[in-house]
């Protein structure tokens, strides 16, 4: 007898013990219904390589929240990320759940020294309705023990965030490249673009150059790539224009847009622009470039064939920088003409007598506007391939031919040389119009050409179009 009371007090104390186990108490329940998350786009970096971090608050239930203790960040340089998009809640499934996904913080974070440093916890104190006006009870109740006291319907809940490990990695021995005028510490990758609103100036007008750096990595801290200019050149404050809402992944961009004007007349270069910095993916420091920029300044009623050589390249003189290039053009534009010239259907007179006169005439309205034109290369700028430079090209002849009634299906540089001589267009138009397309084409024979070639040729396009 004795053997079967202490069997049944066993199986009890079991299911007593089981039914504890199994038991959520209010606090528990509230906590998995609201909690807080961190999410950080890197935990392994650099010194001088910035992190996104960005605190989540995840609800479930009817709550006002509010922050009660902020996150440290020892060791860090912090920049406020959180922009007007980051105040609009997100809806987020978790588990079977659907929350409301508020974003508190969205940092970025630029470690200053190595070793572990801690991403601090972020506390919020919530108040959650649990009895509503009529006195109805949230199910989150039901068969809730304990005691637990409530301000006018509301119970108080405060939650915090864990705090994350960062391991800092300091950067190798070697001394940046001494042509970078970037301070120590940029770390990143980037990509440099470097243009110049126009290349042929009257003397006193005023051009811009556009410094334009893109990709990861702490702008904040980036300055202005330094720039030898000519001698003549008259220099304005740069207009500097930063992104300030950067993604999860620290992609960016910063631009430094700088005036200027030159007054005597004469050829001049812009020599290299170098940005150096250590590229964190490659381990190892990095400087990019771009290739050297000529312009023209002329004065009203003179040519380039006039204008005196004023390259800013010490004792260099500049047909090394464009004698070479001009040479390769013109090869591509007699290859082109040639291909042209062989696709095109024979005439009926002998191959060796010169093909019928065609007679152009200036059309009296334009059926396309240059923008229009122009809008398909501008909407390829961002693509890979020879897609921008085939774009550019049909553009620019699509506006020529309705400008000018040019056969549709019968261009050519011979045509188009001789529709610019019959309108009357004077030859450095027409040599800078020929020298244009066979970049284009250089472009397209190359695959494409690079990112840094298109707006100075979009924009040396719509500057000659707007001549015609």
């Amino acid at each position: 007898m004795k053997y079967l009371i202490f069997f049944i007090w066993i199986l009890f104390f079991s299911v007593a013990h089981a039914q504890d186990e199994e038991y959520v108490s209010l606090q528990d329940r509230l906590k998995s219904n609201i909690f807080l998350k961190v999410e950080a786009s890197n935990t392994d970096c650099f010194v001088g390589e910035p992190i996104i971090v960005i605190y989540k608050l995840y609800s479930a239930l009817a709550t006002e929240s509010n922050i009660i203790k902020n996150p440290y960040f020892d060791g860090f340089d912090v920049r406020d990320l959180k922009g007007s998009s980051d105040h609009i809640a997100s809806r987020e499934t978790v588990d079977g759940v659907r929350f409301d996904v508020h974003t508190l913080l969205k940092l970025q974070l630029t470690p200053r020294r190595a070793g572990k440093l801690t991403l601090g916890a972020l506390t919020v104190r919530n108040r959650v309705k649990l009895i509503d006006s009529r006195g109805n009870e949230d199910p989150i109740l039901d068969g809730v023990e304990e005691g637990y006291t409530l301000n006018n319907g509301y119970f108080t809940l405060p939650v915090s965030s864990v705090p994350i490990t960062v391991l800092v990695t300091a950067l190798p021995g070697t001394a940046k490249p001494r042509t970078s005028s970037q301070p120590n510490g940029l770390v990143g990758d980037f990509k440099l673009d470097v243009q110049l609103s126009k290349k042929l100036l009257a003397p006193g007008e005023q051009a811009q150059l556009t410094i334009m750096l893109t990709g990861r990595g702490d702008f904040s801290n980036i300055e202005q790539p330094e720039i030898k200019w000519p001698d003549a050149a008259d220099v304005l404050a740069a207009k500097v224009d930063e992104d300030k809402t950067q993604k999860q992944d620290g992609s960016g961009y910063k631009s430094f847009v700088i005036p200027f004007t030159i007054n005597a007349p004469g050829k001049y270069t812009i020599p290299s622009i170098r940005f150096s910095f250590f590229d964190a993916q490659g381990g190892r420091y990095k400087t990019i470039t771009n290739i050297p920029i000529e312009l023209s300044v002329v004065s009203e009623g003179n040519t380039t064939g006039n204008i005196v050589d004023v390259s800013s390249e010490h004792g260099r003189p500049l047909y090394l920088w464009i004698g070479i290039p001009l040479l390769v053009l013109v090869v591509f534009v007699v290859i082109w003409s040639s291909r042209s010239k062989n696709k095109r259907k024979p005439v009926q007179s002998a191959p060796d007598k010169p093909g019928p006169a065609i007679e152009y005439r200036p059309a009296i309205n334009s059926s396309i506007s240059i923008e229009e034109a122009l809008q398909p290369a501008t909407e390829k700028m961002r693509e890979t391939g020879s897609g921008f430079s085939e774009s550019l090209k049909r553009g620019i002849i699509r506006y020529l031919q309705a400008r000018w009634n040019l056969p549709e299906n019968g261009y050519s540089s011979g045509y188009l040389q001789e529709a610019m001589v019959n309108n009357n267009l004077p030859a450095t138009f027409q040599t800078e119009l020929l020298q244009l397309l066979a970049t284009i084409d250089m472009n397209i024979y190359s695959g494409g050409g690079t990112d840094t070639d298109r707006q100075g040729l979009l924009n040396e396009a719509n500057r000659l179009l707007h001549q015609v």
